[in-house]
Order: structure tokens, then C-alpha cells, then sequence
């Protein structure tokens, strides 16, 4: 009764964005998307059986009950899975981020195939991977459950680099790992600018894409992008792939920026970033490019052997407590403890 179980899920970060969901769908994206799975920014989350009337939820010090609004997804994840499954225990969760979350670093997709890992593990009492796919839930299922909880979750159940397709209705959704973490030595740094919740989460944002007048464009125009992002990858072309990252990552911005209720999720230091970051690219000081979540924080893609030298033109400009070095990563890592 007392064992516990763990899930380690990293974040991503997507190179071809998620943005738009389909209307009237269970977690339909208007296109296809393609990120890289990081390694160290990750939720650990662990859960055990509980006597209790209802689950319990810790993140980081602070005990949460389905009452408080920031973080009620959570609740109605797990009743979701114990509804389809016909789960009748409450779980004892904690969890906690090793970075800011709700800033634009996809806490909620590692958050969510977080709890929903160790959630089904406790439940099933699953020890490892081959468990769990044993009584049935392999990894393809997993990362459509984690998707129901939050879209961009279904692509961290995955190492290296990750295509989720869209399908043609929304139960043909696929995911695969493109290429392994072995495959580019790619790294992140990420540039913190603010570490506050967003004002406008991420949800209610998406809604909101097909009110811009440049969303039925940019859709038209991504199959072709996903095509050159994806062979930028297989060349490990690093210039290649940094030009559409660049592109990708400000389209995003400017189709929330001119929905129907405008959203600016950029600050003024972070733009000036942009602008010194190309600037310091086009003089040969560095060879990096960048892309943006739906946040004001900046991800900073570079090859691994380029990272010292970004790092020291960085630390010239930024605290080192404003910067985040991760790389790509090989995906969830699972632990067990009986008690």
C-alpha cells in the first residue's frame, strides 16, 4: 500500500509550434508539430495509494485541493483516468519543477505526462516500462492520456527529436521520435526575462488563434516548413534549421498578437535580446539562433560545441541565475521504492 511510484518527465521545446486547437475535438491541433525533448528541466512526480476521501496534490511546498483554480487540472486529470479505467483509489501526489513554471518552459506538458505516469503506474502498481505495457498501456496510449491534460504533453512521453502529427480526425493522432538524443548533440539555453505565471495562460490563448487574420495562412505554409525543419535535422544543418526556428517562433507571436483579444507575451528586454542575438550572429561572435514558447522566456539553440562561447557572451550580459543550460534529452525515466 505504501509503495512509491515515480515518473521524471523533461520538458520540450517545439522547433515547429503547436498553436491552434480544432474546435469541438479532444485535443485536436490545427497541424502537426515537431520538438526537441530536453533533459534536466523536468517534473518528478511520485504517487502512492491513499485512504483518504480524495486525492492529494503537492507541488514544490504548497498542498493543493480541487478548489484552487491554478492548478484544478490536475484534480480533473486524474478523475479523467480513473473514470475511463474505473480507478477507485485516490492517490497521495508530489511534484516538483526544476525550472519556473507557467512562464513560457512547457511546465504543463511535463507536468501533465508526469501525473499521468506515476498516476498509472500507483494504480496498476507498474515498477518500469515493460509493466505498464503489459497491462496495457503502451507508450503510444500514454501519450494520447497525457495529451487529454495538456496538447504539447504527448510529445515529451518521447526522447530526442518528436513529430506529433495532427491525423485526419482527432483519434488518428500520431507521435514518433524522429531521431534519438544520440543523433545531434543540440543544446538549450534558456534566457530567463520574467519567472511570474503568464497573465494569459496558454489555454485560453489557443482559443484565440483562429481569430487572427494570419492563422489560415500560416497554416497553409507549415506542411512545407515541418518538410525543410526535418531534413535541416537529418543534415544537422544548424544554420538551416536556425533560419525556420527564427521564422517559426515569431509567426507564432505575431498570429497571438493579432487575434481578436491581442495577447504580448514579450517584454521589451526580451526583444532587444532578439535583436542583439542576430546582430551578434551576423558579426560572428556566436552561432545561435533562437525560438519562443507562449512566454516571454527565450530559448537559445546552439550545437554543443558552440555552448562555451555562448555562455561566456551571455554571462557578459545576463546573471547567471537568468540562464538555464539544458540539451537534448532521451525522455521519461521511471523508478519504483516499496516501502
Amino acid at each position: 500500500m505504501n509503495s512509491l511510484y515515480t515518473a521524471s518527465v523533461p520538458s520540450n521545446i517545439a522547433f515547429i509550434k503547436y498553436w491552434g486547437k480544432r474546435p469541438n475535438a479532444k485535443q485536436w491541433p490545427a497541424n502537426d508539430s515537431l520538438s526537441m525533448t530536453l533533459n534536466q528541466l523536468a517534473t518528478k512526480t511520485s504517487a502512492r495509494l491513499s485512504h483518504a476521501d480524495d486525492h492529494s496534490f503537492r507541488l514544490g511546498d504548497r498542498v493543493y485541493t480541487r478548489r484552487d483554480k491554478n492548478l484544478n487540472k490536475t484534480f480533473v486529470h486524474l478523475d479523467r483516468l480513473a473514470l475511463r479505467f474505473g480507478f477507485t483509489a485516490k492517490l497521495q501526489i508530489t511534484s516538483v519543477n526544476s525550472f519556473p513554471m507557467g512562464a513560457g518552459i512547457a511546465s504543463s506538458a511535463s507536468g501533465l505526462a508526469a501525473l499521468t505516469l506515476a498516476a498509472l503506474m500507483a494504480w496498476t502498481d507498474s515498477r518500469n516500462w515493460d509493466d505498464l505495457e503489459n497491462k496495457g498501456f503502451d507508450r503510444t496510449l500514454l501519450a494520447d492520456l497525457a495529451r487529454l491534460g495538456s496538447g504539447s504533453a504527448c510529445r515529451s512521453l518521447f526522447g530526442g527529436f518528436v513529430q506529433w502529427e495532427a491525423g485526419s480526425n482527432e483519434d488518428s493522432q500520431r507521435y514518433a521520435s524522429l531521431f534519438s538524443d544520440e543523433h545531434w548533440a543540440l543544446r538549450d539555453t534558456v534566457v530567463l526575462f520574467s519567472t511570474e505565471q503568464k497573465a494569459v495562460g496558454s489555454t485560453e490563448a489557443h482559443e484565440l488563434a483562429w481569430s487572427s487574420p494570419l492563422f489560415i495562412p500560416r497554416l497553409s505554409g507549415l506542411p512545407e516548413r515541418m518538410n525543410l525543419v526535418k531534413q535541416a535535422l537529418a543534415d544537422r544543418d544548424m544554420q538551416g534549421l536556425g533560419l525556420w526556428l527564427e521564422v517559426e517562433a515569431l509567426e507564432m507571436h505575431a498570429v497571438i498578437m493579432t487575434a481578436s483579444h491581442p495577447v504580448h507575451y514579450l517584454n521589451q528586454d526580451a526583444l532587444q535580446f532578439l535583436a542583439d542575438l542576430r546582430q551578434a550572429r551576423q558579426q560572428g561572435e556566436i552561432h545561435a539562433y533562437f525560438t519562443i514558447d507562449a512566454g516571454p522566456n527565450i530559448h537559445v539553440i546552439h550545437e554543443a560545441s558552440e555552448h562555451e562561447r555562448l555562455k561566456l557572451w551571455l554571462q557578459r550580459r545576463l546573471a547567471a541565475d537568468r540562464l538555464l543550460h539544458d540539451s537534448v534529452g532521451g525522455g521519461p525515466r521511471l523508478d519504483f521504492q516499496s516501502e
